[in-house]
């Protein structure tokens, strides 16, 4: 009866306060919430180019623009306006679409609210110069030879090819003559001679690959007759397309001033 007691009470022991082995748990209280994420608020505007160089007038450039939160993420769906600062050099569509109009610079914007993002646009037209001479006027006696080159400067066409030209040249028969023609290095020369008593020459000029680079197309030699001043222009009648672009309205001309004195 006595060791029966004695194997209760430690039964009920080891029940109540355990005996060895892992202790209870404790249940963890400490648990962290975790935080909201904040709410995308737009905050910037990028723009696919930070600047846009049109050649030629009408020719149209596709940009866009990304609403940006303040972690940088995009936010589609957020509505964005554009805006040309100068409507005369550049408009710019509803969908970011560039078209020149006339040549200079401007400011593009895309608006989304309170926030802005800009591009800086130019716009440039090709131009190709014929001239004549190393300056635009010289003197000379009667009987004197002068050789006046006509240069085509290619340096403002913009990478433009000129394969053809037409040169027509006037001055007054009765203040100087003309001499002779010799044809520069580029392409074939054919000219037309019959009018240069009345003072008219004209040439044509044509190279099958074309240039980018300038060139001398001819040099005309005139001389003294009389005493006076005779205007020799130029006149450019016929010119090559590049990429359904009219290279005549490219060109401007500049002609040569001679005086004949003593």
């Amino acid at each position: 009866m006595k060791s029966t007691l004695v194997v209760s009470t430690l039964v009920f022991s080891c029940f109540a306060y355990g005996c060895g082995g892992d202790s209870p748990t404790t249940p963890n209280n400490n648990t962290t919430t975790p935080t909201p994420a904040p709410t995308p608020v737009p905050t910037t505007i990028e723009l696919s180019t930070s600047s846009v160089r049109i050649v030629g007038l009408n020719v149209e450039q596709q940009v866009s623009a990304t609403v940006k939160s303040q972690s940088g993420q995009a936010m589609n769906g957020e509505s964005v306006t554009w805006s040309s600062s100068a409507d005369a050099v550049v408009t710019v569509s509803s969908s970011g679409l560039i078209t020149s109009v006339g040549e200079g610079s401007a400011t593009v914007k895309a608006t989304s609210g309170s926030i802005t993002g800009q591009l800086s646009a130019e716009v440039v037209i090709p131009a190709i110069a014929v001239t004549m001479g190393d300056s635009v006027a010289s003197s000379i006696i009667p009987d004197q030879e002068i050789a006046l080159p006509i240069v085509v400067d290619m340096s403002k066409a913009e990478g433009m090819d000129l394969a053809s030209l037409q040169v027509t040249v006037k001055w007054d028969p009765g203040i100087v003559g003309f001499v002779e023609a010799a044809a520069g290095p580029f392409g074939s020369l054919t000219s037309n001679e019959t009018g240069v008593a009345t003072g008219t020459y004209i040439m044509n000029v044509f190279s099958g690959t074309g240039t980018k680079e300038s060139f001398n197309v001819v040099v005309l030699t005139f001389k003294g007759v009389s005493f006076g001043a005779a205007d020799v222009e130029l006149t450019v009648t016929t010119a090559g397309n590049e990429l359904g672009v009219t290279v005549l309205d490219l060109v401007t001309t500049l002609g040569h001033s001679i005086t004949v004195g003593s």
